[in-house]
């Protein structure tokens, strides 16, 4: 299925701007007002840049696969440890996979996994001190408990890990569900570190990279990054009622 791309560009500051100087009216200098319409169109332009950003990237994707090095070079950055890159539509259910759908549920008290990832879930909890049930709750937002799972972006196995990443975590097989879950851990570890114990910045840098949770303040205002955090906080809670 082609993707048409087209220009998105928010002119509302730039047609307020033009009506002024068309009705002879002095814009306003050196004052609040001055300084809030000059963020607002900063803000604008910076939304019309990423919205031609992310159209690029679906027309490259093609609704499909598409190569690291072409994330990199339409977005400019690394992704998980910088950005978000899933060009999928966010949806209100996690990510199901197929082969997994049947093989997890959710009850009050624990996070169910399929009995053979369990041990590698308690390995990477007391390992790297990250509540077990956070774990699994990301795992099941990532890939529904699916070691061969493999995301439109390239991210890889049980807590979906982008190639760099992986490399960078010392995992060299990312299909192999031990390896994948402890780097999944040891990336959330760093992450709780980083913010101090917040999960929800923690669980935000996971899925948008830290440079972005730095860069905004808190929790970036990508819709999938806000939707991530709020499921996987669910799981979580729900966990631990």
């Amino acid at each position: 299925m082609g993707v048409t791309v087209l220009p998105y560009i928010d002119q509302t500051q730039t047609a307020r701007l033009q009506e002024a100087a068309s009705a002879n009216i002095q814009t306003p200098k050196n004052t609040d007002e001055a300084v809030t319409t000059f963020k607002e169109c900063l803000a604008s332009a910076e939304r019309s840049v990423q919205a031609m950003a992310v159209d690029a990237l679906l027309a490259a994707s093609n609704s499909g696969a598409v190569s690291l090095d072409t994330v990199q070079q339409i977005l400019g950055f690394t992704p998980q440890t910088d950005a978000p890159v899933d060009t999928s539509p966010v949806t209100d259910t996690p990510a199901i996979s197929s082969s997994s759908a049947t093989n997890s549920t959710t009850s009050s008290g624990s996070v169910s996994s399929p009995e053979n990832l369990e041990e590698y879930f308690k390995e990477a909890s007391e390992t790297y001190g990250v509540d077990i049930n956070l774990l699994k709750s990301i795992a099941r937002q990532e890939s529904n408990f699916n070691p061969s799972a493999t995301s439109s972006a390239g991210a890889m196995g049980v807590m979906q890990l982008m190639p760099s990443t992986a490399k960078g975590l010392g995992v060299t097989n990312a299909y192999d569900a031990q390896q994948n879950i402890m780097g999944g851990a040891k990336l959330m570890a760093q992450n709780l570190k980083k913010y101090n114990g917040d999960v929800s910045l923690a669980l935000a840098a996971y899925n948008a990279g830290g440079g972005n949770v730095d860069k905004y303040g808190g929790i970036p205002p990508f819709k999938e990054t806000q939707n991530y955090v709020k499921k996987v906080l669910g799981y979580y809670q729900n966990s631990n009622a």
